[in-house]
């Protein structure tokens, strides 16, 4: 499982992600949103789908950042990462929603929030010709579904793998380095 949270707390949602890889497709299987909870009241939701997942992608601006350093304290910055949203990260994060389901390689469910959200991040280039990625804030969130789902994709494009060793089976010489 793979996981993108995107956080917030008085203005904005937090929203967790959760997606499934079977074959070369992401399934959503979870989408969960929390509105003016408290930090607490938060961990208690995202702390048990932490502890199952292959890897988790926290936005790390602002209350993020905390909950970032708390994330990897609990679970291991192996398995969390946090991702800073600055203009650069956002137009990366951004291009592969609109490619993995052009591709018809994301699944998600058919929710008008979830849709809502999707739709309302725009693309705009400013006069100095840097591409923006913005979203109007609204009652039901500032495209918080969207930067989550993004976050889980991410996490879903590198994910962690095991590292194997192997012995060699050369022999092993004890005069020294002449002897190579």
């Amino acid at each position: 499982l793979y996981m993108g949270v995107d956080i917030g707390r008085k203005k904005d949602l937090t929203v967790l992600w959760v997606l499934e890889r079977l074959g070369d497709v992401l399934y959503t299987r979870a989408v969960i949103t929390m509105a003016k909870m408290r930090k607490s009241a938060q961990e208690d939701i995202l702390w048990p789908w932490f502890k199952i997942a292959e890897r988790v992608c926290i936005d790390n601006t602002g209350l993020g950042i905390g909950w970032t350093d708390d994330a990897q304290d609990k679970f291991g910055s192996y398995r969390v990462e946090g991702v800073t949203f600055t203009a650069q990260v956002k137009e990366s994060l951004a291009y592969p929603v609109r490619s993995h389901m052009e591709d018809r390689r994301l699944r998600i469910p058919h929710d008008r929030e979830i849709r809502s959200d999707l739709r309302s991040v725009t693309k705009t280039t400013t006069a100095a010709g840097n591409i923006r990625f913005t979203a109007e804030r609204t009652p039901d969130g500032h495209a918080d579904r969207f930067w989550a789902l993004a976050l889980a994709l991410h996490a879903a494009s590198s994910p962690a793998v095991p590292v194997e060793f192997k012995t060699l089976d050369r022999p092993r010489f004890a005069a020294g380095l002449n002897d190579f």
